[in-house]
């Protein structure tokens, strides 16, 4: 067994976690997945329930902190209902690309220095996912438990939800439902982060492929010397990354739209109350946690635009004139197919760049600050 795919059999149980969460899956793989995937879905339909019943029981003639802040807790509630029932309908491209990216890993070349480039990019791609995995949950429990105690210590900000019957005024059950918050905050935190990370992992192997195409395209005048059939490997190796990468777009076309919509929502929250509350720790938390909601898939989509439009430019600079008239024909196919653009697309429409993320940053504070404005 070669050692990346050791490597991916031990990330294995928390790769189809994830990947059983976004297709919601519990009528198939181990017990403790469907267990967890359906508790988190239970949860999310109590906690979504509590946040309304508070909007409902809310005074809607006076917007505040608490009213605003509840309003962006239960759209967040609701988008991750909506792309994990989405993800229910992507299950076959999932099951599909997740199938690639294992014969991926199961790989084996006969070279050595091929071998050695599958097992760079392949190791690499699974050690910035285990820090995505450790990190990223961490980062985002922290973050749920810290709102949910400055909360406490700001009466103002109050509770985010009601529970049916029991009353928030009951000093008994104050500290009670304080803590309750921090756990809903925590694993609604948990959920969504979840789901990123299924979404990284896919992401990650289509860089670490086309990596690994570039290097081999890199390779050609050496290799083409030895075996008379490395532009056909070529051919082979850029069919597998454009057929990943069509499948990965299609899997998050529809959900990275409404994670591109939520941050926008979410910045434009976080901007207002910056406007009234301009020192609290809150505002910049919930910019920060806003942000993130579609920062991994922006950042993926970018690093997966360089990589394709560079493809083209790194086979042009290979010596392909000392290639047999035959070898050239063949260059040329694949110099076409290379100069293709590529990338992944929300909704089938737009880029999912860093581009698109800033012009979503830039819009949410252009429009606060002419709320500012008018307010003076």
């Amino acid at each position: 067994m070669s050692p990346q795919m050791a490597e991916f059999l031990k990330a294995k149980p928390r790769i189809d976690f994830s990947i059983a969460l976004l297709t919601s899956n519990v009528v198939s793989g181990p017990p403790k997945n469907r267990f967890l995937v359906a508790f988190l879905a239970i949860l999310n339909v109590f906690f979504t329930f509590c946040v309304y019943l508070h909007l409902k029981n809310s005074s809607w003639r006076e917007i505040n902190f608490n009213f605003l802040s509840s309003l962006l807790f239960f759209i967040i509630l609701c988008g991750y209902a909506v792309r994990a029932n989405v993800g229910r309908f992507k299950k076959t491209e999932m099951d599909h690309l997740v199938h690639n990216i294992k014969e991926l890993f199961d790989e084996q070349e006969e070279d050595e220095e091929l071998g050695q480039i599958l097992k760079k990019y392949l190791m690499n791609s699974m050690k910035i996912f285990h820090f995505c995995n450790r990190w990223g949950i961490r980062m985002f429990l922290i973050a749920g438990a810290f709102a949910s105690f400055y909360f406490r210590l700001n009466e103002e900000f109050g509770l985010t939800y009601d529970l049916p019957i029991i009353s928030s005024e009951n000093f008994v059950w104050k500290d009670t439902l304080h803590v309750l918050q921090g756990v809903m905050y925590c694993v609604s935190a948990f959920a969504m982060i979840s789901l990123d990370l299924g979404i990284i992992f896919l992401g990650l192997q289509v860089i670490a492929e086309l990596n690994i195409l570039s290097d081999y395209m890199k390779l050609l005048n050496e290799k083409i010397k030895t075996d008379q059939k490395f532009l056909r490997k070529i051919i082979k190796r850029h069919c597998s990354v454009v057929k990943n990468l069509n499948l990965l777009s299609k899997i998050i076309s529809e959900t990275t739209s409404l994670q591109l919509l939520l941050t926008g929502v979410a910045l434009l929250f976080g901007f207002t109350f910056l406007i009234k509350y301009t020192t609290g720790i809150g505002n910049y938390i919930i910019i920060i946690c806003g942000g993130s909601l579609s920062l991994p898939i922006c950042v993926l989509g970018e690093f997966i635009k360089l990589k394709t439009e560079n493809l083209s430019e790194t086979f042009y600079q290979t010596n392909w004139y000392e290639l047999s008239l035959k070898d050239q024909k063949t260059f040329l196919i694949i110099l076409g197919m290379a100069q293709r653009e590529y990338g992944l697309k929300a909704a089938g429409m737009y880029d999912v760049n860093l581009y698109t993320f800033i012009q979503i940053f830039k819009i949410a504070f252009s429009y606060c600050a002419v709320l500012y404005s008018l307010s003076q």
